[in-house]
């Protein structure tokens, strides 16, 4: 979220952006669920989510699954674990680029 926000595509509260913390390194550093998955599906949701159980999900639903999607094939995985398999330093500015 605060890369999102940093880059101008995003325009979030601190406390969203302090919420998101813990999805760094695949969740809480444990390299499972991919952050940026995740905070891309929490970025759809800013814009297209819903306050109100009666209002409709699916704007929300397709992007986030669509993100998914998309991901797995460009990448391969969303498994931090996964994607990080050939970096020897988590931590390596390669890897973050």
């Amino acid at each position: 979220m605060l890369g999102l926000r940093q880059a101008k595509v995003l325009n979030v509260s601190d406390e969203t952006i302090r919420s998101s913390t813990g999805l760094a390194g695949g969740c809480g550093g444990q390299k499972e669920l991919c952050g940026g998955i995740v905070g891309g599906i929490l970025a759809i949701g800013v814009q297209h989510g819903r306050a109100d159980k009666s209002l409709d999900r699916r704007p929300a639903m397709e992007r986030s699954g669509k993100l998914i999607e998309d991901f797995q094939k460009q990448f391969g995985a969303v498994s931090c674990r996964r994607l990080v398999k050939d970096f020897a330093d988590f931590n390596s500015l390669e890897r973050k680029k």
